[in-house]
């Protein structure tokens, strides 16, 4: 299987620089504008399934990244961590290693703790290897999902902190699995 992973695009809180969360905040005109710009790579990927976290901002760049050729599957394992009270808040404002410690397992204000995320997110990506094992994937999802796939097909860094590597929106990440 080859699996395609990007980041929704732009939202207001992206710009505020916010915790969005399970917050369903939509796509600003420039993240739809950048969407339509990808059109053209993912084209050429001949993408055979499209899937979706059920979030708005990740399901309209979907459909925008697919020119609404493909239907969209939607699969409430890929929605983005549910950051409880932090939601809304400055980014900066949210200690981060806290969040993303495996050992410490964090549920600080109402967070879902690390391990339950990961689960989840491995979960969904056990189930799509046996499922479209031959198949080229596009999965549209959030940063935090990102990071998981990143390292549960890759490596944690040592020092275990899983909030280090970059997740722009709509920046296509490529495995090969």
């Amino acid at each position: 299987m080859n699996l395609y992973v990007t980041r929704h695009g732009e939202t207001l809180w992206n710009v505020e620089n916010r915790v969005q969360g399970i917050t369903d905040i939509p796509l600003t005109e420039k993240g739809k504008n950048d969407a339509y710009q990808l059109q053209d790579l993912v084209k050429k990927i001949n993408i055979d399934v499209v899937i979706s976290s059920p979030l708005s901002r990740a399901r309209e760049t979907a459909k925008i990244l697919v020119d609404s050729k493909l239907p969209i599957n939607t699969d409430d394992r890929i929605k983005e961590r549910d950051w409880g009270l932090n939601e809304g808040a400055s980014i900066d404002s949210v200690d981060r290693w806290d969040c993303w410690d495996l050992i410490l397992n964090t549920k600080l204000n109402n967070i879902e703790c690390i391990q339950d995320f990961m689960y989840r997110v491995s979960s969904f990506i056990e189930d799509i290897k046996i499922r479209y094992k031959d198949k080229n994937v596009l999965v549209v999802t959030h940063s935090a999902v990102i990071r998981v796939i990143h390292y549960m097909l890759g490596t944690i860094p040592e020092d275990g902190d899983l909030s280090k590597i970059d997740i722009p929106n709509l920046r296509i990440l490529e495995y090969h699995i």
